[in-house]
């Protein structure tokens, strides 16, 4: 189904043919203006970006038909606004397999016969390749991350369109022309960092589904000097990590790199004097929130320790409270004596 408006469908079809012409049937309506490109430059090339890939469309109608339970009446259903493509199939994710590992999970099938046929004619790779031929060209085109739903024995996916990231296509374009190949972890991360300053060992674990062990090797690895993709800030396992100057630079702007690289320390001290004044008070999470330090557990340590000194004897903050979320700190007046 096409639907071009919230209340206005284009085109409804419903096809009972063999599956190779479904396939067909498909692939022809998302080659017309239903599926539009815009042309950005790189360089001296022009690089042609579609809503949506016809790469992605065909491994996302080939994954549905494949993995589908063919026991469950249901249908394939693909619907296509001008925002999204969502493709819903009968029967929930196989045994094993969840929306945390799904990028991961070693692949499956449940019907066997069905994938070596779709094999031997070229169609899909046995190897599990089928969900990076999905993710990978819609990062690269700095369109939004697709995600799957786990429905009652139904599985959907979706994929955005809408608007793309075009500092992100040119950037991955120009490394390509480079010989710089990038993986599906280093393209997650990535459009993880275009709209956050940081990301953390944590926080990296749940995007890539992968352990926190595997999570901080594939961190510190695109933070060495050859690869030259992110930084790191601080030495221990609560190091977080940002955009390395030139890909800040060419992914967010000039004023990139220095909002990621954060407020300069020596502000610190005035800024948090600045916010008792006009507010009255501030706590520890509003103080790492003020300074742009993010939640890890490095950032509240600084803090914590930051909080102390500027509560001492000679400090300008006056502390409330004694241990857990109710410690809060006032502005201290003039010639008082430290303490509550």
């Amino acid at each position: 189904m096409h639907q071009v408006s919230e209340t206005k469908v284009a085109r409804n079809d419903s096809w009972n043919d063999g599956l190779l012409s479904i396939i067909d049937k498909v692939e022809l309506a998302f080659t017309g203006p239903a599926n539009p490109e815009c042309e950005v430059s790189v360089g001296l090339f022009k690089l042609r970006i579609p809503a949506f890939p016809i790469e992605v469309v065909r491994e996302a109608v080939l994954n549905a038909v494949t993995h589908r339970d063919y026991s469950d009446p249901g249908e394939v259903l693909i619907r296509h606004t001008h925002r999204e493509l969502v493709i819903t199939s009968p029967g929930g994710f196989l045994e094993g397999i969840t929306l945390q590992n799904i990028l991961g999970h070693e692949p499956m099938a449940r019907n066997r016969s069905l994938s070596e046929a779709f094999e031997k004619l070229g169609l899909v790779e046995r190897a599990g390749m089928g969900r990076r031929r999905i993710f990978i060209p819609m990062l690269e085109f700095g369109k939004r991350i697709p995600t799957y739903e786990d429905g009652t024995n139904r599985v959907t996916l979706r994929m955005f369109d809408g608007t793309f990231d075009e500092r992100m296509a040119i950037l991955v374009a120009k490394w390509r022309s480079e010989g710089k190949e990038l993986d599906l972890d280093s393209l997650l991360l990535l459009s993880f960092l275009r709209d956050h300053a940081f990301i953390d060992t944590s926080a990296a674990s749940a995007l890539l589904q992968v352990n926190r062990d595997t999570a901080r090797g594939i961190l510190d690895q695109m933070a060495q000097a050859k690869t030259g993709i992110l930084e790191r800030k601080g030495n221990t396992k609560a190091a977080t990590f940002h955009l390395n100057k030139s890909v800040a630079r060419d992914l967010l702007g000039r004023a990139g790199y220095t909002q990621l690289k954060g407020i300069d320390p020596i502000r610190y001290r005035e800024m948090v004097r600045e916010h008792v004044i006009h507010h009255g008070m501030i706590n520890a999470q509003e103080c790492r929130e003020l300074l742009g330090l993010g939640e890890s557990s490095t950032a509240k340590v600084d803090v914590s320790r930051l909080l102390a000194e500027w509560s001492g004897e000679d400090g300008f903050l006056k502390k409330v409270g004694t241990r857990g979320r109710g410690v809060h700190y006032l502005p201290r007046e003039t010639g008082e004596v430290a303490g509550e």
